[in-house]
């Protein structure tokens, strides 16, 4: 019944043109661990995999995100843009792979494989963050370089 109840709400802030993805978002989200797993794989792929860093962070991330990463000035949510806009525009042949994620209750954590540039050893990453409401509200993350040179036969990846 409530999500009968969200799907027609939906369709009339369409219908009466007064609808924006965001609100249709927010009306059709019911937080879980599953939905906060989900929402931060889709925001993952479209601001790095897909390269659109600016209409992710509108779509997924809240106003008032707190970044814990200390490269990042300000620790906010624009300054977070501007740092991947730039590492995306610097280096265009960036690619980013979601290996796997664990959530569990309002936090999301995301193993990835970074290749700075086609043939370039990979970085592994590993980023958590926190969902409220449907929205990413806090953020950090470990990097780790490539090696030269692995005692432990195990990849990383």
């Amino acid at each position: 019944m409530r999500t009968t109840a969200i799907v027609v709400l939906a369709l009339a802030m369409l219908a009466s043109g007064k609808a924006r993805a965001e609100d249709v978002d927010k009306a059709a989200c019911v937080p879980s661990t599953e939905t906060s797993r989900e929402l931060v794989r889709s925001f993952y792929t479209k601001a790095l995999v897909d390269k659109q860093v600016r209409p992710a962070f509108e779509q997924y991330v809240a106003p008032d995100f707190v970044e814990h990463k200390p490269d990042i000035p300000g620790g906010n949510r624009d300054a977070v843009m501007d740092f991947l806009e730039g590492i995306v525009k610097d280096v265009p042949e960036a690619r980013w792979e979601i290996l796997r994620t664990v959530a569990d209750n309002d936090l999301v954590f995301v193993h990835v494989r970074f290749v700075p540039a086609t043939g370039a050893p990979a970085y592994a990453l590993a980023d958590l963050f926190r969902v409220d409401e449907c929205k990413i509200v806090e953020h950090w993350d470990v990097v780790e370089p490539p090696r030269e040179g692995q005692p432990n036969p195990n990849s990383r990846f």
